[in-house]
């Protein structure tokens, strides 16, 4: 192989994943208050169907569970799930 090549395939190869992630997996946005948050989405969001599940039986709306609002969850859970319940500003 030449060097040039190896190059572009090195380079290629550091890429590859950048590519094929989805703009909603490169970066979940971080909200300051659950105010912020509960304007995108009204109920919360939770780390999964299970802690949703609760969150309903517990009185609340049921929040959301979708990729997206789970990376959401994942990137806010230390500052807005004060109740470490497995949801994000509940209502």
């Amino acid at each position: 192989m030449t060097r040039t090549f190896r190059g572009a395939l090195a380079a290629l190869a550091l890429a590859a994943p950048l590519l094929t992630m989805t703009p909603a997996e490169a970066a979940a946005p971080v909200f300051r208050s659950c105010d912020a948050l509960t304007a995108k989405w009204p109920n919360g969001v939770a780390k999964g169907p299970a802690a949703a599940a609760k969150a309903v039986r517990d009185g609340y709306s049921r929040p959301a569970t979708t990729k997206l609002a789970v990376q959401v969850y994942w990137q806010n859970d230390g500052m807005l799930d004060r109740d470490k319940d497995g949801t994000a500003c509940e209502n």
